[in-house]
């Protein structure tokens, strides 16, 4: 009875984080981060489609979720995925700046909102560099402008800062997930979710302003009124080893 239980409850763990990642690529409009989330999807969708054909050896960093995984549907030959901590998706326990894998071993190493967590992010990029075969990728996402979220956070990264970080590699494309308007709206919703202590009224707020301020947001970058990203959110990366 005990084995049961133990499997089931793992298996429910298992579940809430798959669901945890599901709302994360597919967030929803009453989600605060909606805008910065649909937008990382639509970047990483694209410039996943440059795989297209191949069989994948990835390395996941800070992967106990895993939320951009589908996206690779179909190029995956192996999927690693590490963390400091132990769930059903991790497949090694490790530190992302100390990584336990022979040169050269990965086609991709994804590393989504982990990079402000390391105490030395400098050293994480050389570790992701060495492991990735040549013409392996990097892509990654990294905090820019946006409010602390825990007290473990470390980093905010500037598109100036991440080219200097990113130099091992021989190519580097750097975009903001949101301009400066967008985000700042993203930040209003962020700044509301936090203020509102009640949950009746936390949940009135994601059922109706929060809503409100992701479709101007969306409207705001339809309109491409400015290309400014002096306060965007985030930044996505895709580097390439040369």
């Amino acid at each position: 009875m005990t084995e049961q239980r133990t499997g089931s409850d793992a298996d429910d763990v298992k579940q809430s984080l798959l669901a945890a990642a599901n709302r994360r690529l597919y967030p929803s409009l009453s989600d605060p981060s909606y805008l910065v989330l649909r937008s990382r999807r639509l970047i990483f969708s694209r410039w996943i489609e440059r795989f297209e054909g191949k069989k994948l050896r990835v390395l996941d960093i800070g992967g106990r979720y895993q939320p951009y995984r589908p996206l690779l549907d179909g190029r995956v030959d192996s999927y690693i995925a590490i963390d400091l901590i132990q769930t059903p998706l991790v497949t090694v326990v490790a530190d992302g700046e100390r990584l336990p894998f022979r040169p050269e071993t990965f086609d991709l190493v994804i590393v989504t909102q982990v990079m402000e967590f390391f105490r030395d992010p400098l050293t994480a990029v050389r570790q992701i560099h060495a492991v990735l075969k040549p013409g392996g990728v990097l892509l990654a996402s990294l905090v820019a402008c946006a409010p602390r979220f825990i007290e473990e956070e470390l980093w905010r990264f500037t598109r100036p800062g991440l080219s200097r970080m990113l130099a091992p590699f021989a190519q580097v494309e750097i975009v903001p997930e949101l301009y400066s308007v967008s985000s700042v709206l993203r930040t209003m919703n962020l700044a509301m979710n936090v203020f509102l202590h009640y949950e009746g009224a936390k949940a009135v707020f994601r059922r109706t302003l929060c809503p409100l301020v992701n479709v101007l947001g969306l409207a705001m970058e339809g309109m491409r009124l400015t290309r400014n990203d002096q306060f965007t959110a985030n930044y996505s990366v895709f580097a390439v080893k040369g």
